[in-house]
This record gives structure tokens, sequence and C-alpha cells, in this order.
């Protein structure tokens, strides 16, 4: 039984933070248009978040963990640029839990509680 308790509490906790950057992503540009003399090499997205997190990841963590997993994906490319080509922030108004009648409904009372970016991926400055 500790250990179902352990394992819940520490999957509960990996929805806290922003996905991380893997090694040599930092370099990883991000633009919001198609740079000169680039070779373009991939599309690329990432995203992070769900309702059942969100409560639990700060609306930053969900954006910044949707980028990292982006420039992960580029630099395994190859890539040391990527131009942004659609966000999608999925949001919330705050509605909460409700019952009517014999059906019940529940929603996230967070703001954002999703993010997705899809990007291309290019490699720049050969």
């Amino acid at each position: 039984m500790k250990k179902v308790l352990l394992t819940i509490c520490m999957t509960s906790l990996i929805g806290c933070t922003a996905k991380p950057l893997e090694h040599g992503a930092s370099k990883v540009r991000v633009m919001n248009s198609a740079p000169e003399n680039c070779e373009f090499l991939g599309e690329v997205d990432g995203s992070q978040g769900n309702w059942l997190t969100a409560d639990f990841t700060s609306d930053r963590d969900i954006i910044i963990g949707a980028r990292n997993e982006m420039k992960n994906q580029a630099n395994a490319l190859g890539a040391n640029t990527v131009v942004i080509k659609k966000t999608v922030d999925n949001s919330n108004a705050g509605i909460d839990g409700y019952k009517s009648g014999s059906q019940a409904s529940i929603s996230s009372t967070k703001g954002t509680y999703s993010s997705t970016l899809i990007g291309e991926a290019f490699l720049c400055g050969k």
C-alpha cells in the first residue's frame, strides 16, 4: 500500500514542472518569421498540460514545457532554429465541478491547462 501511495504522489509531482530541455537544445533559437539562408530540416511540435494536471502546474511551466519539447525535437534533427507556425493554448475561465440532476460535470479551475506549439526546424549559419 505504501508503494502505491508513493507512486501516486511521485506521478502527481511530474505534472508540476515544465518538461526539461535536453542536452544541446538550449542553443535552439525560437523565432516568429522564417530566417534567410537556412536549410529546412522538418516539422516539430511540443505540448504540455491537460485539465487533470493544470491545477498543479503554473501557466508559465505549461507554456515553457511545450517550448522545451519543441526545442528538444529540433535539436534531435540537428536544427539550431525553430520558426513557430501555430500555437494553441487551451484555457478555462474557471468553471468548477457541479451536479445537475443525475449528471455531474467536473472542470479545472485553472487558467491555461495545455499548450501546443507547431513549428519548422532549420539549420542556419552553416
